[in-house]
């Protein structure tokens, strides 16, 4: 018997503990939109509050995995839950990166520049909201059955984020040509505002990463059932 149909047959979980992780992780991602709004008005960074977040973040991953490892039976792979969860770990770890280097740093910025932050800012929580929403999905499908029109939720949540990071990609590789572009901006200035382009924009990218681990695992639920 496949790993889904045991799962139809098993037991099933009141949750797999995933939205909650998701929801810690989506909780620096906030907080990084709030410490960014402040570094683009030129006021200060409280790098500290996204730390806390982070830490937060951290406590449940360490209980989810402590919860995953001492689970006897499980509907999918255990080595696809921790993937999953690793990914979504390092969303959040991004988080406090940006945040840090933020609060190193702030050059004066062009409105070309401040524009271009605050939609990278944007894309960014969109992709890590639509992120955990897809995740809610995912385990209602786990966890209900794995019905068709939850599957489809998920692949099409999935389809959403790519999107916002193909766009943000976008945004973001011409927010590094005006960074180069910018008058009056020191050697030293550039480089550190291009490493914050690639943290923030490396927090999307992340985002889809997990969204594509949760696609794939849709896709072989999709399979086994045929």
């Amino acid at each position: 018997m496949s790993w889904v149909g045991f799962a139809r047959l098993w037991r099933r979980p009141k949750d797999l503990g995933l939205v909650g992780h998701a929801q810690a992780v989506e909780n620096a991602a906030q907080e990084l939109g709030k410490q960014l709004r402040a570094w683009l008005r030129a006021e200060a960074v409280n790098s500290e509050l996204v730390s806390e977040a982070e830490h937060a973040a951290d406590r449940v991953k360490r209980e989810l995995r402590a919860k995953l490892t001492s689970s006897r039976w499980l509907p999918i792979p255990r080595s696809s839950l921790l993937e999953l969860i690793w990914h979504q770990d390092e969303i959040a770890d991004l988080c406090q990166d940006a945040a840090l280097l933020m609060a190193l740093r702030r050059p004066e910025l062009s409105i070309e520049l401040v524009d271009g932050f605050r939609t990278v800012g944007e894309s960014l929580a969109r992709a890590v909201h639509e992120y955990r929403l897809v995740v809610e999905s995912f385990e209602e499908a786990v966890t209900g059955g794995a019905s068709p029109e939850r599957l489809k939720d998920v692949q099409e949540g999935v389809d959403r984020i790519n999107l916002v990071e193909h766009e943000s990609d976008m945004v973001e590789r011409e927010l590094v040509r005006a960074v180069y572009g910018a008058e009056g901006l020191s050697d030293f200035d550039r480089y550190h505002l291009v490493q914050l382009v690639l943290l923030l924009g490396g927090v999307v990218d992340q985002t889809e990463n997990a969204a594509g681990d949760l696609r794939l695992l849709v896709s072989r639920f999709k399979a086994a059932a045929v």
